[in-house]
């Protein structure tokens, strides 16, 4: 029985050589002779494509049908006959071929740079000065109104001023978020500075515990709820693929607020008292917000469709129905909010920890500002590691960091001010990727026109954890010397969870690939 040997793809002159030569074959000899010449041309005309256009695989060129000689055992001639291309190569898979997992906003353009790009990140890193700055100024605030107004509240009592004011600010992004997305910057930044410096003066005048929550900590966090999500979104309009240095860059203003408003406060409350040094920070506050709301400006926005009613909007913002199906929003808000957590325990008490110590209470406003000073190369170098690591890989690191200097260095040696004062410096530089990298990472997952929808679902999730963080602290620290490195483990275990669920959220995406994600 006849058997194919071998077929052979020829270039269009060669098949018209054969055609016109092909009666001239008699014997198997001279056809495997003709075989060896037209493997060597086929080398050659690889050769040169290779040559011509790089690397073979790479080629899509549409393909034409191939002439294909077919050779048979026992006998002397050979046939000619045409079939159809195979059809064209897979494309090669972006993730495997560049290392990195895709975005969802990969195909769309952004500006990367440009005067008003930059404007934008100017006005933003303004605005967030003072609200980021705020948030790394409580633990200094809190020990003195501890310490000199409030005398006679509990830890516990005193807690819950700065646990509504992180709630508000984290947990309002679920009306600030669709307030955004639909229409811009311009409502948001008005709105939010308004409330700050309001709630500032008012809280200047506070003497009771529930007037500081109604002041700072309804007034003052709805303030942050819309400038943070508002900044934080307009730098995300304008990059990609430099979106995590350019946050990180903005970022930076919360630790340089947390080290100017500490040293402000420290050195004007016993000059000046706590009245006017609180007025003179809202006075700092409505310059500095001012700037953001001329330069911070939105790129993109969504149309609001015919019939579709503004409480749709507001109850669509909630995405649960990406919490219940997708699985890395899920894993991902589950480590934003641990981390948050964490990051609220520690920096709220570190201060009153050192006074507790029987350190001063100069010492223990330094203990802070030293925190905030480190984190501000925390703020942005790992950013721009993020940028070429991969964001989930670097929160990875930040998080396990933390937790082994917790656990490490703080529960064990937190007694001594040398020790305190390096894990403070250690813990800044880690910690702070949680308020500048989390939002690339849920940009990362997110298209940029529901980013602000999904931003805000986390953080009102967070402000829900933040409600009840510095209580829980409180109560932990009771009225006893051990209460504290209770507290401490706990924070540790908080931080723990938190690394597990953002090396599940990389998993999700990623698998086990050693990937940029």
């Amino acid at each position: 029985m006849a058997q194919d040997i071998k077929l052979y793809p020829l270039t269009a002159d060669v098949s018209d050589t054969l055609g016109a030569s092909k009666s001239k074959f008699k014997s198997k000899a001279d056809l495997d002779l003709d075989r060896n010449q037209l493997n060597r041309d086929l080398d050659e005309t690889s050769h040169n494509a290779e040559a011509t256009f790089g690397h073979s695989t790479t080629l899509r060129k549409p393909q034409r049908a191939q002439h294909v000689v077919s050779i048979k055992e026992g006998q002397d001639s050979c046939s000619l006959h045409e079939v159809l291309p195979s059809p064209p190569p897979e494309p090669l898979d972006d993730e495997e071929s560049s290392g990195f997992a895709r975005s969802p906003d990969e195909d769309l353009e952004f500006p990367e740079g440009g005067a008003e790009a930059y404007l934008v990140v100017f006005g933003s890193f303004s605005a967030l000065t003072v609200t980021f700055g705020l948030m790394n100024t409580i633990g200094v605030i809190q020990a003195y109104v501890s310490e000199h107004i409030l005398q006679s509240a509990t830890e516990t009592q005193v807690g819950w001023i700065y646990s509504v004011f992180f709630f508000f600010a984290f947990g309002g992004g679920i009306y600030a978020g669709p307030i955004f997305d639909f229409n811009g910057a311009r409502i948001p930044m008005f709105v939010g500075s308004v409330l700050i410096v309001a709630g500032l003066l008012a809280s200047a005048n506070s003497k009771t515990v529930w007037q500081f929550v109604l002041s700072f900590g309804v007034v003052v966090g709805i303030g942050e709820s819309f400038l943070m999500n508002c900044c934080i979104s307009c730098v995300s309009h304008y990059f990609l693929k430099r979106r995590a240095t350019a946050l990180g860059v903005c970022s930076i203003s919360g630790s340089l607020g947390g080290v100017a408003w500490p040293l402000m406060l420290r050195a004007l409350f016993p000059k000046i008292g706590y009245v006017w040094t609180i007025r003179i920070l809202a006075f700092i506050s409505a310059v500095l917000l001012g700037i953001g709301c001329v330069f911070v400006k939105h790129r993109i926005t969504k149309k609001l469709d015919e019939g579709h009613k503004k409480i749709d909007i507001v109850k669509n913002s909630f995405v649960v129905k990406d919490l219940a199906t997708d699985k890395v929003f899920f894993c991902l808000t589950v480590a934003i909010i641990m981390s948050e957590f964490c990051l609220i325990m520690a920096l709220t008490y570190m201060s009153s920890y050192t006074i507790a110590q029987g350190y001063s209470e100069s010492n223990a406003f330094l203990v802070t500002i030293a925190c905030n000073c480190v984190g501000i190369a925390g703020r942005y170098l790992p950013n721009h590691a993020a940028d070429r690591y991969g964001n989930m890989n670097v929160m990875i690191v930040c998080a396990t960091m933390c937790t082994i200097l917790i656990l490490v260095i703080w529960l064990p040696f937190g007694e001594d001010l040398k020790c305190m004062f390096a894990f403070a410096c250690l813990f800044g530089f880690f910690s702070s990727s949680t308020l500048s990298l989390t939002p690339v990472c849920c940009g990362q997952i997110s298209k940029t026109e529901d980013f602000g929808k999904r931003y805000g679902t986390v953080y009102f999730l967070v402000g829900f954890g933040n409600l009840i963080a510095l209580p829980i602290g409180g109560a932990i620290i009771g009225s006893s010397s051990s209460g504290w490195n209770h507290m401490i483990i706990f924070t540790g275990v908080v931080e723990a969870v938190s690394a597990i669920f953002w090396v599940l959220t990389r998993y999700y995406i990623a698998g086990t690939r050693m990937v940029k994600v």
